[in-house]
């Protein structure tokens, strides 16, 4: 007898949800950041209050556009969550990992671009793993609805 895999849409929507609230939080640090974060410092190699006026103007900016990127994800994400925990899976069903692990992966490259060409150490562990969960989160999304819509 074949396993009921339209189970596995509950732990799926865990998973988005938790990487939601983090794509949240982080959207929400960068969107109140007054000054760029100390890893951003490393990757210069200068303290903010080393930085010219315009230069600190720009950075800031850079980071609440990050932010805001975040924080849409991670309202998308939980949205979505919402919506399909109380509903069988549909069509919409793609929206869900798009719009998380395409945040996810750009913030992935960023992070790792960072790490790897400037002396800055970003949170690549905590990163990566976060963009691991989504594509697990995926996997198990994509087979639950299949199992659902058999």
């Amino acid at each position: 007898m074949m396993a009921d895999l339209s189970k596995l849409k509950k732990p799926a929507l865990l998973l988005f949800a938790v990487g939601g609230v983090f794509h949240i939080a982080f959207g929400l640090v960068y969107l109140t950041a007054a000054e760029f974060m100390p890893y951003h410092s490393e990757a210069l190699s200068i303290e903010w209050a080393d930085l010219d006026t315009n230069y600190q103007t720009l950075l800031l900016a850079l980071i609440k556009i990050c932010g805001a990127g975040g924080l849409v994800a991670g309202i998308v994400n939980l949205g979505f969550v919402v919506y399909f925990f109380r509903r069988r899976m549909s069509a919409l069903v793609w929206i869900l990992p798009v719009t998380s692990l395409l945040f996810q992966l750009v913030m992935n490259y960023a992070v790792y671009m960072v790490e790897t060409t400037t002396p800055g150490h970003p949170p690549l562990l905590l990163v990566s793993i976060g963009t691991i969960g989504f594509i697990v989160a995926t996997c198990l999304l994509f087979v639950s609805y299949r199992s659902e819509n058999a």
